[in-house]
């Protein structure tokens, strides 16, 4: 939060200059918050679609390992016409559904009844990475940009999950409308992993290029 608020005043208080696009050479880090939110979710839709309760228990795992805060700092900007759409987001692969689904499925596997139990009676030990997580919505057709402050030297994750109800592309660019990264539309989950080489302001563009209206969660860490 307190890093966060540091990039906004820096950004706020110097003057913008024309540079070259705002990029660095990838960072050697291990995948962060968003990453390990995607693959959660990832795993909980092969599972739910499978009935698998390994990949369920995996997912579930990994959500769980993640601490969810609120976006502070996003500046929302919709770009299509009307109004957000009131749609569900995706599933959350940590909530007690998701623990009701692979009970279920684990009813003939002891072996695997006694991991659903201790994961239902453990609590994550240790201090959680931490994701923050903005909810929004799009119809059919429509677009819209999110403004972010991100940090220098420090890899970047952000991630688009959708409710699987639409395709939903994602594309991030800087302040002077570099692309820095692009994700093709699609029902999976999409993730930009980048390393910015300066503090600055990146607009991240969320487009919904189905027919149908979808609900989705922007992610950062």
């Amino acid at each position: 939060m307190l890093r966060r608020l540091a990039v906004i005043m820096s950004l706020v208080l110097t003057p913008a200059r024309a540079e070259e696009p705002n990029l660095a050479p990838d960072a050697e880090a291990a995948p962060g918050a968003a990453s390990q939110l995607v693959l959660a979710q990832r795993l909980f839709r092969r599972g739910s679609e499978a009935g698998d309760p390994v990949l369920l228990l995996a997912a579930i795992r990994l959500a769980r390992g993640v601490t969810v805060r609120p976006a502070v700092g996003w500046e929302r900007t919709a770009g299509g016409a009307g109004e957000t759409p009131q749609v569900d987001g995706p599933s959350d692969p940590g909530s007690a559904a998701a623990l009701a689904m692979l009970q279920g499925l684990a009813v003939d596997d002891p072996d695997l009844q006694d991991l659903t139990y201790d994961l239902d009676a453990q609590l994550p030990q240790g201090r959680l990475p931490v994701a923050t997580v903005a909810k929004s919505g799009l119809g059919g057709g429509a677009e819209e940009d999110w403004l972010l402050p991100l940090s220098g030297a420090v890899v970047a994750e952000i991630a688009v999950i959708g409710d699987g109800g639409s395709v939903l592309g994602l594309s991030v660019t800087d302040d002077s409308g570099a692309v820095v990264c692009a994700r093709p539309a699609t029902k999976d989950p999409a993730l930009c992993r980048f390393t910015p080489a300066r503090n600055g302001f990146f607009r991240v563009r969320v487009s919904n290029e189905g027919a149908e209206a979808s609900g989705y969660l922007l992610v950062g860490n």
